[in-house]
């Protein structure tokens, strides 16, 4: 009986110890009021919630977090790098960024973004990445990364893969009322704007009006596509 329970308690123990954290980033009343500083102690798994604010630094996600934006009153929490190096670095896998305003990378022509992709699986999403050198740049042999719902903005140049099977729209989840109606007409699917391609001079026709250009978006030479590219940066 006794070797029973020990069976029982070692996978709750197991779980228990391994469940995600709620990390806070803000200007006041948060565990950290800088980003890197709540991912340097924070363990794989974590889940850090960033407040809106504004955030002078270079980010790089080196485990596997989610790294939520939350608009806690004055809009998304804008990260800035301040004209040097890459905003936001992704060098774990399986990571998530979601939720932010993401600016200044530096000029180099070497990768410096918005979003530099330097790991696999992660998913970015519902962002405004804007004015930076490349808007996300992902390096050679980095695969399965999904980009959806992101405002690509007055970037120098939009996006750069060369990665494998990156993924560049899907379907949002949907909740509420919104869940049933998928359940009968299916699930709406969503690309990402680009302001280099959201008007009929740059390829971009809406003839059916539903807020998503009729043509595909090629993602740099290819074979990358984003299929439902969004006419507005509101997805």
């Amino acid at each position: 009986m006794r070797a029973c329970l020990i069976l029982i308690l070692i996978p709750i123990l197991v779980l228990g110890y391994v469940a995600a954290s709620k990390i806070t980033v803000g200007p006041r009343d948060a565990d950290y009021s800088h980003i890197q500083q709540a991912i340097d102690n924070s363990s794989q798994g974590d889940i850090i919630e960033v407040q809106s604010g504004v955030y002078r630094e270079n980010v790089y996600v080196s485990k596997t977090l989610t790294l939520q934006g939350i608009d806690t009153g004055s809009g998304l929490p804008v990260v800035d790098a301040g004209g040097s190096g890459s905003v936001i670095s992704m060098t774990s896998n399986d990571t998530i960024v979601k939720g932010f305003n993401i600016t200044g990378s530096g000029g180099c022509g070497c990768g410096n973004a918005g979003v530099k992709v330097q790991s696999s699986n992660n998913i970015v999403q519902s962002n405004i990445i804007h004015k930076n050198k490349y808007g996300i740049y992902i390096q050679s042999g980095c695969e399965n990364n999904t980009f959806l719902s992101n405002g690509l903005l007055d970037n120098e140049i939009a996006v750069s893969d060369s990665g494998i099977n990156n993924r560049w729209n899907g379907s949002a989840p949907a909740a509420g009322l919104q869940s049933l109606l998928a359940m009968i007409s299916g699930s709406r699917a969503l690309g990402n704007h680009y302001s280099d391609y959201d008007e009929v001079s740059e390829g971009c026709n809406d003839t059916n009006q539903d807020k998503i250009c009729d043509q595909p978006r090629m993602i740099g030479s290819g074979p990358g596509m984003d299929n439902y590219p969004s006419v507005s940066s509101e997805n």
